[in-house]
């Protein structure tokens, strides 16, 4: 599973930036974000403060901006 931070701008909807989270982190993603099932590779998620915090520490940057629509996109 390919797991994907994405930022789009709230006014326009676009995306701004895509981030790709590292791929050893699957089990990490899973307990950050809840899950107790498996994804299936098309869903995408809106992050809570929290959550977008805890992904950041995973890619080694921030990357929250007021000015973005934060979500995590799972794909196969």
């Amino acid at each position: 599973m390919i797991y994907l931070i994405e930022a789009f701008d709230k006014d326009s909807g676009f995306m701004a930036s895509e981030e790709k989270l590292p791929n050893a982190s699957d089990q990490s993603i899973k307990t950050i974000m809840g899950w107790t099932a498996e994804q299936e590779g098309w869903e995408g998620y809106d992050l809570s403060h929290e959550q977008l915090g805890a992904l950041e520490k995973l890619l080694g940057k921030g990357i929250y901006n007021p000015a973005y629509k934060i979500q995590l996109n799972c794909n196969v």
